[in-house]
């Protein structure tokens, strides 16, 4: 393919003797555990990790020290609370405080963090929220359950973002994860040597991380707001076709059919980011018009059984009287003239998307579609088969299409 000469001056100007470029990949060269593991910007693991250095009783040798010290300085930010219940804990209370009994939860009634000190009858929820908004009425719902639940307890509730976002409810607090950052980078110089080698480089790679993925003041932020200034036109034609993860998915699942479907006896028929087709050779050969369709949306992916659009009508009605009398696993529909739907299962749901890569959510798909291969389609191909002289030759009345 040849580039035209202007988009091709673009692209060496972007990577030829750009100093700042250079500086961003020796930066981004160095190894992080948490990219290697596909951290980045993944809320739960986030949630996770932050759960795990929060919580006294883990084996990070850090008793309460993480604890206190984010608990005082979340305290210290400015803060107007419409409840003055919210206004009763102090740095000092903190500071004295002995949270060996803290429990801290993950989830808890859809908490993300939640931590509980029954001996200093005070109760802490965070809310982390690295890309996503905050969704409706969550924080208040969040709130009433903390007041029902720890009615004898002091609460913080925290609202912790990348960027320090505003809550809906005044009397969460704010914080962000470059303060998350500094938190982490005090504690790794104040207790390098008590830490261990193991925790010590695993907290600093988490601050790595926090730097050059989750903050906008960060030094690499600023390197790529001045790369991205000086060669705009450049970059935004890369991101014009860079690989997104629908067409990744799509792709992946060309590549694991391709893989598997030749045993059998199934053809693609076709691919598209939006639309994957598969027949089975029989029918094909049969001119059926039956086939699989694996549709695949941003948030979501479903397989579909469908008779599609035939010139002979008779070949259509025949197929779908034979799926209306075997529910399950075919479903209840109408004939229509045009696309029919007589099967569909989900594989991947909007909330598999959250915080999964591309590898963790073709697992998914995998194993679906080594189940499904198995059980449904082996069962709704017999179907279909045993019956295939039938619906090219005898005639069988059924429902008329509407």
């Amino acid at each position: 393919m040849t580039i035209p000469p202007t988009e091709r001056a673009l692209l060496e100007s972007l990577i030829v003797d750009n100093e700042d470029l250079e500086k961003l990949e020796l930066k981004l060269a160095q190894f992080n555990i948490f990219e290697a593991i596909g951290v980045v910007r993944q809320e739960l693991r986030h949630s996770n990790f932050l759960a795990f250095l929060l919580n006294p009783s883990e084996n990070h040798r850090l008793d309460d020290i993480f604890l206190k010290r984010f608990l005082k300085r979340v305290l210290l930010e400015e803060y107007e609370p419409t409840d003055e219940k919210y206004t009763k804990v102090s740095p000092v209370d903190i500071d004295i405080a002995d949270f060996t009994d803290a429990d801290v939860r993950r989830e808890w009634q859809n908490i993300d963090i939640l931590i509980h000190s029954p001996r200093n009858k005070l109760v802490y929820a965070i809310e982390n929220k690295i890309d996503a908004g905050e969704g409706i009425d969550k924080l208040r719902k969040y709130q009433t359950t903390v007041e029902q639940e720890f009615k004898d307890c002091r609460a913080i509730l925290i609202y912790l973002t990348s960027e320090g976002d505003l809550p809906s409810q005044k009397n969460w607090r704010i914080y962000n994860y470059s303060k998350i950052a500094e938190i982490i980078d005090s504690i790794c110089i104040s207790y390098k040597s008590t830490l261990g080698t193991d925790i010590y480089t695993l907290m600093a790679h988490y601050s790595t991380l926090i730097r050059r993925h989750i903050v906008s003041d960060s030094e690499v932020a600023e390197l790529c707001r001045k790369i991205y200034t000086k060669h705009k036109q450049a970059l935004d034609l890369i991101f014009e076709h860079r690989p997104d993860l629908q067409s990744e998915i799509a792709t992946r699942i060309h590549e694991l059919l391709n893989k598997e479907i030749d045993s059998k006896e199934i053809s693609v028929r076709f691919w598209t980011k939006r639309c994957i087709g598969i027949i089975p050779k029989k029918w094909e050969d049969n001119k059926l018009n039956l086939h699989l369709q694996w549709e695949n949306y941003p948030q979501g992916l479903i397989i579909k059984m469908l008779i599609c659009p035939n010139e002979d009508k008779s070949i259509r009605e025949k197929i779908y009287k034979i799926s209306q009398e075997n529910t399950p696993p075919f479903k209840r529909k109408i004939l229509t003239p045009q696309w029919t739907t007589i099967y569909t299962k989900p594989v991947l749901k909007s909330k598999d998307y959250e915080d999964a890569d591309i590898e963790e959510l073709m697992n998914k798909v995998q194993e679906f579609w080594h189940y499904f291969i198995k059980n449904d389609f082996v069962t709704m191909e017999n179907l279909i088969n045993i019956n295939i002289d039938k619906i090219i030759s005898e005639d069988i009345s059924v429902h008329p299409e509407s």
